[in-house]
């Protein structure tokens, strides 16, 4: 017998919660404006504004990946394993 993934644990794997104050300094350590970051990782400007502003914002996976790969790190540098207390991911 399959057993078929629950809407909700399918989605928790595509989306991370984004510490944004941490890729905001991580940017700025690499001397790279939030416009930069967002050409250099293949995503908008307004997704790099969006999680720098908000305090525990959620992303896609792949946008984490993305970023974390402009940065030269990994997306564990600035994502969170959990979701802060009251905080719920997409």
């Amino acid at each position: 017998m399959t057993r078929t993934p629950s809407p909700t644990r399918s989605a928790e794997r595509w989306f991370t919660v984004v510490d944004g104050v941490r890729l905001r300094q991580l940017r700025r350590q690499h001397g790279l404006s939030p416009a930069e970051l967002a050409g250099k990782a293949g995503v908008g400007l307004p997704t790099v504004l969006r999680l720098e502003r908000q305090p525990w914002p959620s992303c896609r996976t792949r946008t984490a990946a993305r970023l974390a790969a402009a940065l030269g790190q990994s997306p564990a540098a600035f994502t969170c394993s959990q979701p802060p207390p009251g905080h719920a991911a997409r």
